[in-house]
């Protein structure tokens, strides 16, 4: 038995490149080989197949996906979205090729953790319709995402887990082996700013981070900064000549599990992004969040921690220290039952004949 992963695997994002590794081992001990989609433009990108040790053909792309007995949509990105017809169209074209192939062809396909809407209601949404009832199985990340498709007029009953990122400590050992370890400067708390690298936003949050963060570490000398970016946009270049006299640390993003390991020792931890603060939160640092993106604030929700999430549109200096100062040293702790709910989006998945999950 072969699974074809899709999602967002076309770029080098954090989060995502989890979501891929998380659902090819869980495959794996399923007793079902993997494959990716290798669309030249919209398949898995050369930084993914690098570090998940797989070699796209993307010229027989056509012939892998054929090959399949099974299609898997991992969680990540937007796939049933967007209330933008531009952005609903891209959506379109990155990720449903697939889906259209396996329904025709009566294949099953599994539809895993993932967050939907608002829609424009146009072509998108009109496949959105045929691909949810056609599913094998399918569960969404949180209750806003089916809200929306039952707006959408789907009336199947989805469940509702979590983000799979959750379940990382399930996953954790057997990929971190040959990690460098990581430590922190001597005697001191790390705090982790996320240097976010999205072109529309990252001005925003330097204005507004990078004072904040200064006058912080001013009254708080018994932290380090670190910078780290979740994405390859060398960003954290950007930031540290406005902290040249904090001796800024900066952790490049040349390997997924090693920023992992990174985050997992992080004290007080910044960010814009959903997957660099659910990292945090889930190994027990304080994390505070100033998202540009919804699904982040529906995270924070979901674990009760609404306090640490304030949207970026809303926030200033002022917000950033203000909220700095309320949550360093009160850790997050996620609670079980939801971790347990995100484990659905594994046990959900497919098993070989002659195998037991």
């Amino acid at each position: 038995m072969k699974a074809l992963i899709h999602g967002a695997i076309n770029r080098s994002n954090y989060g995502d490149f989890l979501f891929a590794a998380i659902f090819s081992s869980a495959l794996k001990e399923r007793g079902i080989d993997v494959e990716y989609y290798c669309h030249p433009k919209y398949g898995i990108s050369d930084f993914f197949a690098r570090h998940l040790g797989y070699t796209p053909d993307r010229k027989h792309y056509k012939k892998t996906m054929e090959s399949c007995d099974v299609l898997v949509y991992i969680s990540g990105g937007y796939m049933l979205s967007h209330k933008k017809l531009l952005v609903e169209y891209f959506h379109t074209k990155r990720f449903l090729p697939p889906a259209e192939y396996f329904m025709k062809s009566g294949k099953p396909i599994y539809i895993m953790g993932i967050g939907a809407g608002p829609f424009y209601k146009g072509p998108f949404a009109r496949i959105a319709k045929e691909l949810l009832p056609y599913a094998s199985a399918i569960t969404f990340r949180n209750e806003e995402s089916k809200e929306h498709c039952l707006n959408l007029g789907v009336t199947r009953d989805i469940p509702v887990t979590a983000d799979t990122a959750l379940v990382i400590r399930d996953y954790l050992d057997r990929n971190v082996a040959g990690v460098p370890a990581f430590e922190v400067e001597p005697g001191k708390k790390m705090l982790l700013l996320h240097t976010d690298c999205t072109q529309e936003l990252k001005s925003k949050w330097k204005e507004i981070a990078a004072p904040a963060v200064k006058k912080f570490l001013d009254s708080h000398s018994e932290y380090a900064l670190y910078l780290a970016s979740d994405g390859l946009a060398p960003t954290y270049d950007e930031y540290a000549p406005l902290f040249s006299e904090y001796s800024p640390h900066i952790l490049r993003y040349d390997d997924p599990w090693l920023l992992t390991m990174q985050i997992r020792r992080a004290d007080l931890i910044l960010t814009t992004k959903l997957h660099v603060g659910i990292l945090g939160t889930t190994f027990g640092c304080s994390v505070v969040s100033f998202p540009w993106h919804q699904k982040t604030a529906r995270y924070y929700r979901q674990i009760g921690q609404e306090d640490r999430c304030v949207p970026l549109a809303e926030a200033d200096e002022k917000t950033v220290l203000a909220q700095m100062e309320r949550f360093e040293g009160k850790p997050v702790v996620v609670p079980e039952e939801l971790v347990n709910k995100a484990r659905k989006n594994i046990e959900l998945l497919p098993v070989a004949d002659d195998r037991v999950p």
